[in-house]
Parts: C-alpha cells; sequence; structure tokens
C-alpha cells in the first residue's frame, strides 16, 4: 500500500494536519499575534516612553518573526513542483478516465432499464388481452354447461315421453283385441227376427 504524502512539506509517512512543518507554523502565527499584541499594550499604556525605545521593540520583534518564519519555510525545487504536477495531473486524468467510464455505464444501464420498461409493458398488454380471452372462454363454457343441462333435461324427458308413449300403445292394444273379440261375439250371434234355418222364408 503507498504511503501517504503530505501536501505541506511533500514529505512520505504523513497527512497534512499531522505535519511538523505545519505545526511550527501554527505555533509561530500564535506567538507573533501574541507580541503584536504585547507591542500594542506598550504603546498604549507608557505613551511617556521614547519613540526610540518603541522603533527598537518593534524592530526586535520583526527581526525574531523574520528568523522563526526562516527557519520554518520549506523550500521546493522546480523538480520536485514538476514531479508534484505531473502526479496531480496524472490523477486528474486518471479520475476524468474513471467518470467517462461511468457515464457509458450510466447509459448503457439506461438504455436497458427504457427496453426492460418497453418489454414489461408488453408482457402487461399481453397478460390483460389473456384476461379477456380467458373470460370469454369461461362464459362460453358456462354456456355450454348451461346448453348441456337443457339437454340432459330433454333427454331425461323425452324417456318419460317415450315410457308414456309405450304404456298408451300396450293400453290401446288391448283395447284394439278386446274390441275385436267383441265383433266376433256380436257376429256369431243371430238376430231374433232372423228365421232362416227354422222353415221360415
Amino acid at each position: 500500500r503507498e504511503e501517504p504524502t503530505c501536501y505541506e512539506c511533500k514529505k512520505p509517512g504523513h497527512f497534512k494536519n499531522e505535519c511538523p512543518n505545519l505545526k511550527k507554523k501554527e505555533k509561530f502565527n500564535k506567538e507573533h499575534s501574541k507580541k503584536k499584541a504585547m507591542v500594542a499594550t506598550w504603546d498604549d499604556s507608557d505613551p511617556s516612553s521614547s519613540e526610540q525605545e518603541s522603533d527598537e521593540e518593534v524592530a526586535n520583534l520583526a527581526f525574531m518573526a523574520i528568523e522563526e518564519k526562516n527557519e520554518d519555510e520549506v523550500n521546493f525545487t522546480f523538480d520536485e513542483l514538476q514531479n508534484a504536477y505531473e502526479k496531480l495531473f496524472n490523477e486528474y486524468e486518471n479520475v476524468c478516465l474513471r467518470n467517462k467510464t461511468l457515464k457509458k455505464n450510466a447509459i448503457s444501464i439506461s438504455k436497458e432499464i427504457e427496453s426492460l420498461k418497453n418489454e414489461n409493458n408488453k408482457y402487461i398488454n399481453d397478460i390483460e388481452s389473456l384476461k379477456i380471452e380467458n373470460s370469454y372462454y369461461m362464459n362460453e363454457i358456462e354456456v355450454l354447461n348451461v346448453s348441456s343441462k337443457l339437454s340432459i333435461d330433454s333427454k331425461e324427458e323425452n324417456e318419460k315421453l317415450k315410457l308414456e308413449i309405450d304404456a298408451l300403445k300396450r293400453t290401446f292394444s288391448k283395447f284394439s283385441n278386446s274390441s275385436a273379440k267383441l265383433d266376433n261375439l256380436l257376429g256369431l250371434q243371430r238376430c231374433v227376427f232372423d228365421k232362416a234355418g227354422l222353415g221360415y222364408e
């Protein structure tokens, strides 16, 4: 794993907020602010002091500040700056390349999502059509069931009628036989006024 590089001193092994040079600068700024405040206080509290003494104090403080600043100041060579720039530029190009790839992937995914949406809508329409078709066939089945029931009822009614007709036929046949026998009996009997065979003409 690559060690972190400090952007303050450009040295590896720590981050900027952990840099000793940065801490020295912060310490110097605090002390310098305090010294400025002390100079202002001396000027305000001792108006009778001579201008020469004040100038000497200010000069001493400024000299001390310059010395401390020179100690904390970090100088970079052109090669170091060039290397840092190239490193940042390469990182920038890598980020741009990754961003371009991500954009392509996002466009591809968006197209795929749109295609899936259209396909889903097609399936929804197919399902609705199948529902309508199923409803139609269910109605047809219901009609056929009713027709079948009517047919069964008609068949049963026909059977009953056949039985009744057969019964009537048997009754009529018996009646016809009885009528024929009666006619035979009547034909055998002679009329009381018929004298034939008795010597009458």
